[in-house]
């Protein structure tokens, strides 16, 4: 069994260089009809504001995706926390830690400068126990003196796993797009006529944090395909934020949730950006879920990463 569990998967999506497909399917039928709008949102489409311009725009984005490859390539603080629970809810093992990542734009280096372990967060010799906190290492830690190329290497997948995380990398950048993964197939093209049955889809005017003024699309699975075991659905929920002064994507909450014979997980993912120097990057990104496979013991995690000091 590859210990390349979904949580882990979706943890890998965040910061993976590896880059997915280009091609953009439209959509052929007219989604729109099916959007429920707040009066602010009805008054604006009166004024020019187009929904079905705007559902393509949510399913094509990809300044989302450009957020997270400038980490590469920027100086920045971070603090991270991370615990992992029993089944009852108790803590058994817990990291928090505060860093600094230094690049001159090719190539960049991370110090160190606090950390705080307690439990049974290591096996010895500082191994990890928790493959969500080696992964979690691999990603946003860098260890020693690290160069790469902002070029886009276009290199086809060498393993069939690989091909699953390119695809896999659409509930991320691209959700609601069709991701081609063992016993998920279809479900996640919320936007076709056989998965839009199954969810109630709204686009309201908010200001975020009281500060953006910002559309908010927002798809939801009806409370009738709600059931964990009911096997429909894979997006629990998803909210992102748009500017509207932009259009740029600001902020994103979801919950992915799915159980087969094969694995099971429920997780639930917030992602926010701010702008610095043109462009956009991450400021905060928490995770809270579980998962379950055969041969492997569970985990049930939650992490935050906090971004600062862009420089």
């Amino acid at each position: 069994m590859n210990t390349l569990t979904p949580t882990l998967i979706l943890l890998f999506l965040l910061t993976s260089s590896v880059s997915f497909s280009q091609e953009k399917d439209t959509i052929d039928w007219d989604i729109a009809a099916f959007v429920q709008m707040d009066s602010f949102v009805v008054t604006a489409s009166r004024s020019g504001f187009d929904v079905a311009d705007f559902i393509e725009m949510v399913r094509t984005d990809e300044s989302f995706y450009a957020a997270f490859k400038a980490i590469r390539f920027l100086s920045y603080s971070f603090e991270n926390d991370i615990t992992f629970y029993d089944k009852k809810g108790n803590s058994k093992a817990n990291y928090q830690g505060q860093a600094q990542q230094y690049s001159d734009g090719k190539c960049r280096e991370m110090y160190t400068f606090e950390e705080l372990i307690s439990g049974n967060f290591y096996k010895r010799k500082q191994k990890h126990r928790y493959y969500t906190a080696k992964l979690y290492d691999r990603l946003f830690f860098t260890h020693g003196k690290k160069c790469e190329s902002k070029k886009v290497k276009e290199t086809p997948p060498s393993s069939k796993m690989e091909e699953y995380i390119v695809e896999l990398k659409k509930l991320i950048f691209q959700p609601g797009e069709k991701a081609n993964v063992p016993f998920i197939g279809n479900k996640t093209a919320i936007f076709t006529p056989e998965m839009a049955k199954y969810y109630d889809y709204f686009i309201r005017s908010e200001k975020y944090q009281d500060q953006i003024d910002c559309y908010v699309f927002s798809a939801t699975v009806k409370p009738e395909f709600q059931n964990k075991k009911e096997g429909k659905t894979v997006i629990k929920s998803l909210e992102t934020y748009f500017d509207k002064a932009s259009f740029q994507v600001v902020a994103r909450d979801y919950q992915l949730r799915y159980a087969t014979a094969v694995y099971d997980f429920d997780v639930k993912m917030k992602i926010e950006l701010q702008q610095f120097n043109g462009q956009y990057v991450p400021t905060l990104i928490t995770y809270d879920g579980q998962w379950d496979i055969p041969a492997k013991k569970p985990e049930i995690g939650k992490f935050s990463i906090r971004f600062w000091e862009y420089h």
